[in-house]
């Protein structure tokens, strides 16, 4: 097997597969924040509705207000939700 080639599938040289910005979750009162409606969902069964509400608040902020969060805006953004992550510790702050 040639590991060289590319697939849309799996990603650059079959590595991380590629998120579809154009299937995103709909999730009220949220715009910037993209995620799929797969990842929505583990990331509700992971951390509970009302602490994955208030990280979401959070980031959705983040993501208009600052100029460093430019660079995240129109991508995907699950990578933000990591257990060890400032998103995640701030909501858990704010609970």
């Amino acid at each position: 097997m040639n590991r060289c080639l590319t697939s849309i599938k799996n990603g650059r040289k079959g590595g991380r597969p590629k998120y579809d910005t154009n299937i995103k979750a709909s999730i009220p009162d949220i715009k910037l924040v993209i995620l799929t409606p797969a990842q929505y969902g583990s990331l509700v069964e992971k951390y509970g509705y009302k602490l994955l509400k208030k990280a979401l608040s959070i980031l959705e902020f983040w993501l208009e207000t600052s100029p460093k969060g430019e660079k995240y805006r129109g991508k995907n953004n699950y990578a933000h939700f990591r257990s060890d992550g400032w998103v995640i510790n701030m909501a858990k702050m704010k609970l």
